[in-house]
């Protein structure tokens, strides 16, 4: 739909031209559209008197009933419409009789079939409010349409309840243009929908400030926040920190203290990775919200080697490609210098996962809620460099780890390049030497952190390519003993559906590493009949270790031979 205000130049009608001396008089209508089964008003202005207060009359066409015309005055007008549900689409003239002439707009209203309105429809300046949205004869898609209230209006969330319910949380900036504005509804592809004056900026503004206007990353901060109009009484306050990306949790909040209903203080923890650079902040009760836009500065904090931790792996993966029965194998030396978060953040599983106890006893088991992770958004940590490159060494070997940095998240991290199995040799200890760098990591050497396995080890049975295997037939599996009791441990998981609850879980077992082991029927009865991710691997971990200066002391690397498939459980 093109969207357009008129200012036509209206023509005199040949009906009424016994006023030939009169000039022509340019009227404008405003909104030019209104969607079917909807009531608005509609203003008329004149560039002469025109209006007259006892016989101004308006027509609209068949399917638009004009309920009521007031003329304000000899240049304005107004009159109130329904528009039926079942009116014509499309353009069409408007006829105005007023006195002894009539004049006639040409294609000047249009009728559309997509409206919607909004509730609440003012915002004061400074105010953060959830609005609703009703449309009719709309369809919304969550994800594809969004709303825009115009400059100084930032929609933070939207929600596409239905095709024609929504709801919005909208911030109004404190220099937002006070008045009434347009909102249009953009599905994408160029298909939109405007409500004209549908939303007001009160003059009324929400002056709230923040203090202190800097906060450095790393720290403890105190501040306090004061603001008229407001009732910091009705609930504690509740705080949200928004960067240029959007709401970013990398300050967390630890007290909050209420003098009065428009003063309170507390205090706050930047991440030392916090992100740098100007925040809003938005604060909630349960009567009030107000956004206090660029209320303080994220610095850059200083950092020390006591606060360096160390995140080693060294591993090989094989995956069977249960299509083209081709194995596949990649090696991984991995090395990284970070500053953990602080205050902590996430969580997550780490290694091994979860799995039966003592060796050799099965079971099928759900995966923890948060098992993937916490679901929180979580700064990327500060990583630092320790030179063009770092190695580990061994008495049989030394593998090479070069320096890479990823432009996404800034990280910075060390990893082997193009390294095959003759670079992983079982049964070693590695040292880890550190190049150096300057404004980065020193030249260090840690002796004997990265273990590999005891021993490499191949999968013999069953064969796994292309396999379809009854749950009522036990599973029984072959393979080269890695010899890894007692320094490592040796699992297998086939991971799907736990058929009782319906949820994602494994029939797992640490088994003893002889070469030989077995799943029963009913353990594999217990998971959903449909294809299922197998896993094997050999598994051992380093000892605790660190940088002589670091706070950090109980760094532990990983290393593992894994083998990787699938096939259906029937």
């Amino acid at each position: 739909m093109t969207v357009f205000l008129l200012a036509l130049l209206a023509c005199r009608d040949g009906k009424n031209n016994d006023s030939d001396n009169a000039e022509a008089n340019a009227l404008t209508l405003y909104p030019p559209s209104g969607g079917q089964g909807i009531a608005l008003e509609v203003d008329l202005d004149a560039d002469v008197s025109t209006f007259n207060f006892n016989s101004t009359s308006i027509d609209f066409g068949e399917g638009i009933l004009v309920n009521s015309v007031t003329v304000d005055d000899g240049w304005n007008a107004r009159a109130s419409i329904s528009i039926e549900s079942n009116a014509s689409l499309g353009l069409r003239d408007v006829q105005i009789s007023t006195g002894s002439a009539t004049y006639t707009l040409p294609q000047s209203f249009e009728v559309i079939a997509e409206s919607f309105i909004i509730d609440p429809n003012v915002g004061k300046m400074g105010e953060v409010l959830d609005v609703g949205v009703l449309g009719a004869n709309t369809v919304w898609e969550s994800g594809r349409t969004w709303p825009n209230f115009g400059d100084g209006i930032e929609v933070l969330d939207f929600t596409v309840l239905t095709e024609t319910l929504a709801q919005a949380s909208i911030s109004v900036s404190t220099d937002a243009s006070p008045g009434w504005r347009n909102v249009t509804m953009d599905s994408g592809g160029g298909e939109y929908v405007v409500l004209y004056d549908g939303f007001k900026v009160d003059r009324v503004g929400i002056a709230a400030t923040f203090e202190p206007a800097l906060a450095e990353q790393g720290q403890q901060i105190e501040f306090t926040v004061r603001a008229k109009g407001t009732d910091f009484l009705s609930s504690a306050p509740q705080l949200q920190f928004y960067d240029r990306f959007g709401e970013n949790p990398d300050i967390v909040v630890n007290d909050v203290t209420v003098l009065d209903a428009e003063n309170f203080y507390g205090r706050m923890t930047l991440s030392n990775a916090a992100a740098l650079g100007s925040r809003d902040v938005l604060i909630e009760t349960t009567d009030d919200s107000v956004r206090i836009t660029d209320a303080f500065e994220v610095i850059g904090g200083d950092w020390d080697l006591s606060n360096v931790a160390i995140g080693l792996d060294f591993y090989v993966s094989r995956f069977l490609d249960p299509s083209t029965c081709q194995l596949s194998e990649s090696v991984v030396a991995f090395a990284q210098f970070v500053i953990p978060l602080d205050p902590p953040c996430g969580g997550g599983a780490g290694q091994p996962p979860n799995g039966p106890q003592p060796y050799d006893n099965n079971g099928v088991f759900e995966y923890p809620d948060g098992e993937a992770g916490t679901g929180e958004d979580c700064p990327n940590p500060t990583t630092l460099g320790a030179g063009d490159y770092v190695w580990f060494e061994s008495e049989a070997n030394i593998v090479t780890l070069e320096k890479q940095y990823d432009s996404a998240s800034g990280a910075i991290y060390y990893i082997g390049q193009n390294l095959t199995l003759d670079d992983y040799v079982p049964g070693q200890m590695y040292d880890l030497h550190t190049q150096g760098e300057e404004g980065g990591i020193g030249e260090y050497l840690l002796e004997k952190v990265q273990p590999t396995v005891p021993a490499d080890w191949s999968w013999i049975s069953p064969d796994l390519c292309g396999l379809i295997h009854p749950r009522e037939e036990e599973f029984s599996m072959l393979w080269t003993p890695a010899m890894t009791y007692p320094d490592a441990i040796f699992a297998v998981n086939i991971i799907g559906t736990v058929e009782e609850s319906g949820k994602p879980g494994f029939a797992g077992v640490l088994p003893w590493d002889d070469g030989g082991h077995s799943f029963t029927p009913d353990e594999l009865s217990q998971l959903v009949p449909e294809p299922v991710n197998f896993q094997a691997y050999s598994f051992i971990q380093g000892p605790y270790f660190g940088f002589p200066e670091s706070i950090y002391q109980e760094n532990q690397s990983d290393s593992y031979i894994a083998l990787q498939s699938s096939f259906t459980l029937e």
